[in-house]
């Protein structure tokens, strides 16, 4: 197989009834990295929403069990798409999902806000860091995932298309977004969460060097609504051309075997997992009823 072939076969497909395999085709094979990083940097920039932020520092999932609850939130997406949002894993996958949920109160406009950060994500990390941009199809096929994602979570009011999802997103961080001392707090949580993963002599400069590595690849103003110091023009330059470089690098080597598609590594689950896994320890998380 050569670079370009899953391309040329994901352009014979009609993304309106194709979109599950192409979603697996891009995130298990073409761009695992990419989509999983854009994803992980969409998680971020949620916390520009105070709602948001509040809400995630009020359960403490983050300050007191961290790895499990990034891992959760990775695997959760991850089995939901993995074989098609439709197939028996997929729904039970967003049944586990939406039991969660349940327990707080997040709005429509909440979760219509998070939908399209976190499907628009991938794309634009794809599009700006990837070793190629997507195709209208590919692109299409996310956008419409994700739009049946939200449907199986009752999310009201939906965009159908790219233009849509971006104007929920340019809109409600024009209109909400701000800044909140919870932003920092979720921030500086995840950042602990990622250091720790560094060998222990390590971890006191990747604490360190995080902080501004996120800011300079954040557009303004979501560095200073999260409460990160915005870094100069050279550091923001150099950590962009980096991460550009490595997609250009991966350009030049050979594509994933069919063998061998992107299978999560969590270290929350060294032996694996099941849907079950998932979620809070205690049955019935403590936070205010979900409120629609």
């Amino acid at each position: 197989m050569k670079r370009y072939d899953r391309l040329r076969y994901i352009q014979t497909l009609n993304p309106e009834d194709d979109y599950p395999e192409i979603q697996r085709l891009i995130t298990r094979y073409e761009f695992p990295w990419d989509y999983r990083v854009g994803f992980e940097l969409a998680l971020m920039t949620d916390i520009v929403l105070p709602s948001v932020s509040r809400l995630l520092a009020s359960t403490g999932r983050f300050t007191q069990h961290g790895q499990k609850r990034f891992d959760d939130t990775m695997l959760f997406e991850y089995e939901a798409k993995k074989s098609g949002l439709d197939s028996a894993n997929g729904r039970a996958a967003v049944r586990a999902m939406n039991h969660i949920h349940r327990h707080y109160r997040i709005s429509n406009d909440d979760f219509r806000y998070l939908l399209a950060s976190q499907t628009l994500g991938p794309i634009d990390w794809i599009d700006t860091y990837g070793w190629r941009r997507l195709a209208e199809e590919e692109e299409r096929a996310l956008i419409l995932t994700g739009r049946r994602m939200g449907e199986l979570m009752g999310i009201k009011d939906i965009p159908p298309d790219t233009a849509g999802f971006r104007e929920v997103l340019e809109t409600t961080r024009r209109e909400r977004a701000t800044f909140d001392p919870a932003n920092r707090e979720i921030a500086d949580a995840v950042f602990a969460l990622f250091a720790d993963w560094a060998p222990p002599p390590l971890r006191p400069l990747c604490r360190a060097l995080l902080p501004r590595t996120v800011a300079a690849l954040l557009e303004p103003p979501l560095p200073d609504l999260i409460g990160l110091t915005v870094p100069g023009r050279r550091h923001r330059k150099l950590i962009r051309t980096v991460t550009r470089e490595r997609g250009k690098l991966l350009r030049l080597l050979p594509p994933r075997p069919d063998e061998h598609p992107y299978v999560p590594r969590p270290r929350t689950y060294p032996h694996g997992w099941t849907v079950a896994d998932l979620g809070p320890l205690d049955p019935a998380p403590a936070g205010p009823s979900r409120c629609r």
